[in-house]
């Protein structure tokens, strides 16, 4: 209907400039219309009987409005357009070949509706004025003579490097504009920042066709699996399964180690989101690296089921994390805590009971000179823990070397710190005034009345229900009621504000007020813990003896304590696209970076050649290597990595990781319309859909990247001006008729 009235695309309005194709000065348009503007306004005053002066203003300013749509019209409007010179320019067209066009809709796959698409009426009439250049791309985009016979589906997306390696190959040549068909899943990694302005750098506007559904009612999607990359034997974790959906209703979600059944959850779906994110707890308990796999059940007329279920490795070490907690005092806390990691074959608890100014009373030592001298002075005897604890006990006691090594070890070694309180605890115990108050994830108000023997209730916080280290049960319902079933502890000590990185997890009320009571924030390569109670142990002397809460309790505090400890050799890998990156954190005895070793990693896969891959030392951070492999097939990835000075071999590492190569292609299969219109935008194009291309000729024909000319279209034949002149008379001989004045 636009081109109807206007007799061009809105795009030629869009960039054209308005001119007076007659050549005649402006200043004579606008004298002519002056001149006659007197005669109709004499006539007008002329007829003043036979009109009120109300309905003689009316009748003037139709007549004059007539009169300038006619002079214009004389004076040949028109629009001046800067066009691509038909016959020299080149028009690349990009076909996504990837394996997500193959997926369609009633018997058309995305791919054949791009073909279509090729062949229908918009490029036909370009093909009549332009070179076309044809391609095709899915990871890399390659040239081809047409589109009869396409490659088998590639199993990645890389829009950002297919593009500018189709504006490199044709820089030699006039390229006018890119047209690109595809429906925008770029699995590969995203579009970096700096290939989108060399992109659009070319100055080659791409007018992208968006191809496929931006919504999929009939499909479910396992989008991301958040779950820590290693964890202690018998450990609950907390896996955070995030699910895309454009339908609402309830889904289960399942995890399998292997073919053994771990756990399962119902998730409702809100029909107003797009995205839910759950929880599903499980256990796992043997050592090594674990093969889980998560699933959702299908929905009835789901026919991609690739994309319901994800795996995940996790590495479960054999090894014995060590913890040494300091405590003033012998509080029924000690005692309690002792006990409940007695059995735990993963946790060591070393303790250290002051029993006089000068003299510790020593429990869970390895060798009887081990802290022989009471807290440790370096750097190689504390750093083999992975996690300290701090009772009731006063900072004067520590040296400020002492203060300062404490300090260090969770910023630099990334241990983990947990203060308690107590009489002689927390603020009590001056700790906010020193060196490690910059650590904790609170101030530390220092008053002696801070400590109270008020008996309170314990809450758990919307952030500490999903925390691993509170868990009761797996059943978020049964665990909130399981708390709340506890009896009040004995005590609590007041804080000060909290840090801006700092995390309540659990809370207590007192006169009707809801307190931070266990809090934690990362500092450094570590974390910190307050918890403003030492008055847990009335759980256990409350409950029956059968009733482990208690005990529960303090072993996953410990267990949660040395969970993201370092070691001295850290390895770890992720996938990104198609590529394995690789990357080795090699600390000494006191976590102080080495440089002068060489790393290399042996990288195995069943069914494949070992393949060895020496580590390049990482540019900006020391004791940091790097390497990138690219597997060939899909499967775990078991990864040893082993550190050497010259031919001595000084540690190993390993890590098991998941390739799921060829998958990528089967998830966000929804169009990224949002990416295609980013692109379009960046370079000067536009978004298109198949079936609304009837102005894509013009948009291409007004591109300045090419060989140009200049082209003028013109205004007078417009029929909308011609309607709008019938319109103006019509108008006035409708009201002299009304007036009866004709």
């Amino acid at each position: 209907m636009f081109e109807f009235l206007f007799n061009y695309s809105p795009e030629v309005y869009a960039r054209g400039q308005f001119i007076f194709a007659s050549n005649w000065p402006i200043w004579t348009l606008i004298a002519t219309f002056l001149v006659l503007s007197l005669v109709i306004v004499y006539f007008l005053y002329q007829n003043r009987n036979a009109f009120g002066s109300a309905r003689l203003a009316l009748i003037g300013l139709l007549q004059l409005a007539m009169l300038a749509l006619a002079l214009l019209l004389v004076w040949q409007p028109s629009l001046l357009l800067e066009r691509l010179r038909p016959g020299d320019n080149v028009i690349a067209i990009m076909l996504d070949t990837s394996a997500s066009m193959s997926y369609g809709a009633e018997n058309q796959t995305r791919v054949d509706t791009a073909k279509n698409t090729i062949a229908g009426p918009a490029f036909s009439q370009l093909q009549r004025d332009y070179q076309f250049r044809n391609y095709v791309f899915a990871d890399n985009a390659s040239a081809v003579d047409n589109y009869d016979v396409l490659p088998e589906p590639g199993t990645g997306t890389n829009l950002g490097d297919s593009l500018l390696k189709v504006l490199r190959q044709a820089s030699t040549a006039s390229l006018g504009a890119i047209i690109l068909l595809s429906d925008g899943a770029d699995n590969t990694g995203t579009i970096r920042q700096e290939q989108l302005a060399e992109i659009a750098g070319y100055g080659v506007p791409i007018h992208a066709i968006g191809m496929g559904q931006e919504q999929i009612p009939e499909d479910l999607e396992l989008t991301e699996v958040v779950l820590a990359e290693k964890a202690l034997p018998n450990s609950t974790l907390s896996a955070q399964i995030n699910i895309r959906h454009d339908t609402g209703g309830d889904v289960r979600v399942k995890v399998y180690d292997g073919d053994a059944f771990l756990a399962a959850k119902t998730v409702p779906l809100a029909a107003t989101e797009s995205t839910t994110t759950a929880w599903l707890d499980f256990n796992v308990s043997d050592t090594g690296h674990r093969e889980l796999r998560f699933s959702l059940d299908p929905l009835p007329e789901e026919r991609n089921l690739i994309n319901n279920a994800q795996t995940r490795v996790i590495n479960i070490p054999e090894a014995s994390y060590r913890v040494l907690y300091v405590e003033g005092e012998p509080r029924w806390e000690y005692k309690f805590m002792r006990r409940a990691v007695e059995d735990d074959k993963s946790l060591q608890l070393v303790s250290l009971l002051q029993v006089s100014p000068n003299k510790f009373y020593r429990q869970g030592i390895n060798l009887p000179e081990e802290l022989a001298e009471g807290f440790p002075v370096e750097k190689a005897a504390l750093y083999p823990f992975h996690a300290l604890i701090i009772g009731s006990i006063d900072a004067a006691l520590f040296t400020p070397e002492q203060q300062k090594l404490l300090h260090d070890f969770v910023s630099e070694r990334g241990g983990s710190l947990l203060l308690l309180a107590g009489p002689n605890g927390l603020g009590n115990g001056g700790w906010g005034n020193t060196i490690i108050g910059d650590v904790l994830p609170a101030a530390l108000p220092d008053t002696d009345n801070a400590f109270s023997r008020t008996q309170v209730p314990v809450r758990l916080t919307p952030v500490g229900r999903q925390s691993p280290m509170l868990k009761f049960s797996d059943d978020s319902a049964a665990n909130e009621k399981l708390w709340q079933e506890l009896p009040d502890i004995a005590d609590y000590q007041t804080i000060g504000a909290l840090r801006p990185a700092a995390v309540t997890l659990l809370e207590y009320t007192v006169d009707n007020r809801q307190q931070p009571l266990f809090l934690t924030q990362p500092y450094g390569r570590g974390h910190s813990f307050l918890l403003a109670t030492g008055g847990t142990w009335r759980w256990q002397m409350s409950l029956p003896v059968e009733d482990q809460r208690h005990e529960t309790f303090w072993r996953q505090i410990l267990r949660g304590l040395v969970a993201t400890a370092p070691e001295n050799f850290e390895l770890s890998g992720t996938m990104q696209g198609n590529k394995l990156l690789i990357r080795a954190d090699v600390r000494d005895q006191d976590f102080e970076p080495i440089n002068d070793i060489t790393v290399a990693a042996v990288i195995t896969q069943a069914g494949a050649e070992a393949v060895t891959l020496k580590l390049q030392p990482a540019a900006d951070q020391a004791g940091v290597f790097e390497g990138e492999y690219q597997p060939q097939q899909p499967g775990t990835l078991a990864i040893e990595a082993i550190s050497s000075r010259g031919d001595e071999p000084l540690a190993t590492a390993r890590l098991s990781i998941q390739n799921e190569i060829g998958n990528a292609e089967y998830f966000s299969l929804r169009q990224n319309r949002a990416l295609l219109e980013r692109l379009a935008e960046s370079s000067g194009g536009k978004y298109w859909t198949p079936d609304q291309l009837q102005d894509l000729p013009d948009a291409i024909q007004l591109s300045r990247a090419g060989i140009t000319e200049q082209d003028i279209r013109p205004l007078w034949d417009v029929p909308a001006i011609f309607l709008l002149l019938i319109l103006l008379k019509s108008l006035e001989w409708g009201l002299r008729r009304r007036w009866r004045t004709i």
